[in-house]
């Protein structure tokens, strides 16, 4: 009797760890134990108790990964997953590093871009009349002053990043 017990409560606590993410049709998301119902999208999440995944057949649950250093009483699973952890934050910092290398270089091909734009736009105010032959040097001038002085803090940008992500690389290797 207490086994059957056990087994129903067991089920029971199983299928709480069910949940449901339903996207209605205006984009409210909301989180439910049931299937959605009318809802634009469904989607089927399986709730991981505690935040640990739960154990393989046959395998006993590795101890929590509290730190990134394993401890010196840790097990050998726990000394796994505090070095999958550390190995998951370098990722996550170069690849935060690696983003911000990418917005800047993004950034300078932009402005490269709205370089062009805007001395093709003056071109056009200024057209090709002989009286406007001098504003339309001045306004080039300018123009190409300010764009120069935006490159010049894109390149930093960009190398600035670059070094970052070398140094980070440097370092990381280094471990």
């Amino acid at each position: 009797m207490r086994t059957l017990l056990a087994l129903l409560l067991a089920a029971h606590a199983g299928a709480a760890l069910a949940q449901y993410k339903c996207t209605s049709a205006t984009g409210a998301v909301t989180f439910q134990q049931t299937p959605c119902f009318g809802a634009k999208t469904e989607e089927k999440l399986n709730v991981v108790p505690n935040g640990h995944p739960p154990p393989a057949s046959g395998v006993k649950p590795a101890a929590a990964a509290s730190a990134v250093a394993p401890a010196p009483g840790d097990s050998p699973e726990g000394a796994v997953n505090k070095r999958m952890l550390a190995k998951y934050e370098r990722q996550r910092q170069r690849d935060a590093l690696a983003q911000e290398l990418q917005a800047a270089q993004d950034q300078r091909s932009r402005r490269s871009t709205e370089h062009l734009d805007a001395a093709s736009a003056v071109r056009r105010q200024y057209g090709d009349d002989p009286a406007n032959a001098q504003a339309l040097r001045q306004a080039l001038a300018d123009l190409d002053g300010r764009y120069k002085a935006l490159g010049e803090i894109d390149d930093t940008r960009v190398h600035n990043a670059e070094l970052a992500l070398k140094a980070f690389d440097t370092t990381t290797v280094a471990r």
